[in-house]
C-alpha cells in the first residue's frame, strides 16, 4: 500500500527506490522514533529556555516556582519520556539494521547515549546542587555562578538531543528499496 499518489510514482526510479513510501514496519518504527525524539527536544527547549532561565536567574530568590505544595515538578514527564524515546529508538534500530539508514539510526542512537549520559553525569549534579539550595527570599553571587553553569550544560544537552531528532529525520529521507520492504510479511503475499 502506498502513501503516495500514483502521479508521484510515475518514475520508476522512485517507484524502487522512495522515501518512506509504505507502511512498513523499518518506516513505522523510525517515523516513531523520530516523533518522540523531536517532541523529547522541543520539551526540553521548553525546559532550558523558559525553566532554567528563570530558575538560574537570581538563585535562591528565583527557585521559589519548586517551593511549596504546588510548585513545579516535570520529574514525571522526565521520567517516561526519555524512556519511550529510548524503546522506540531500539525498535527502529533494529528494524533498520539491514537498510541504507543503519549509519543514521545508529548515530542517532549513540548520540542519544550520550546525552543520557551527560545529563546523569555531568549536567545532572550540577542541577541538584543549585537546586538543593532551596528558596531563601535572596540572592547569593556563588550560587548564581553555579546555575549560570547550569544553565550552560543544559543548552549543550537540548543540542545533543536535537542532533538525535534530525539524525532519526534525516535517516527518514535515505531511500530503501522495494525489496527491503518485500521481506515484510506483508508484502509477501
Amino acid at each position: 500500500m502506498s502513501i503516495w499518489p500514483k502521479a508521484a510514482c510515475a518514475n520508476q526510479q522512485f517507484s524502487r527506490h522512495a522515501v518512506v513510501r509504505t507502511f512498513s514496519l523499518p518506516n513505522v518504527s523510525l517515523i516513531a522514533a523520530a516523533v518522540s525524539a523531536l517532541l523529547q527536544a522541543g520539551a526540553q527547549l521548553f525546559a532550558v529556555a523558559i525553566v532554567v532561565g528563570t530558575v538560574t536567574e537570581a538563585p535562591p530568590r528565583s527557585l521559589a516556582m519548586y517551593a511549596g505544595e504546588y510548585g513545579y515538578d516535570s520529574g514525571p514527564f522526565w521520567d517516561v519520556v526519555p524512556m519511550v524515546t529510548c524503546v522506540l529508538l531500539l525498535l527502529a534500530l533494529a528494524t533498520n539494521w539491514k537498510t541504507p539508514r543503519r549509519r543514521l539510526v545508529l548515530g542517532a542512537a549513540v548520540a542519544f547515549v550520550i546525552a543520557g549520559l551527560f545529563v546523569a553525569f555531568v549536567m545532572g549534579p550540577v542541577q541538584a546542587e543549585v537546586i538543593s539550595a532551596g528558596y531563601s527570599d535572596a540572592v547569593d553571587e556563588g550560587l548564581r555562578a553555579r546555575a549560570a553553569w547550569w544553565h550552560t550544560l543544559d543548552w549543550i544537552s537540548w543540542a545533543l538531543a536535537l542532533v538525535t531528532g534530525v539524525l532519526l529525520s534525516v535517516a527518514l529521507a535515505v531511500p530503501v528499496s522495494d525489496r527491503a520492504d518485500a521481506r515484510s510479511p506483508r508484502h509477501a503475499a
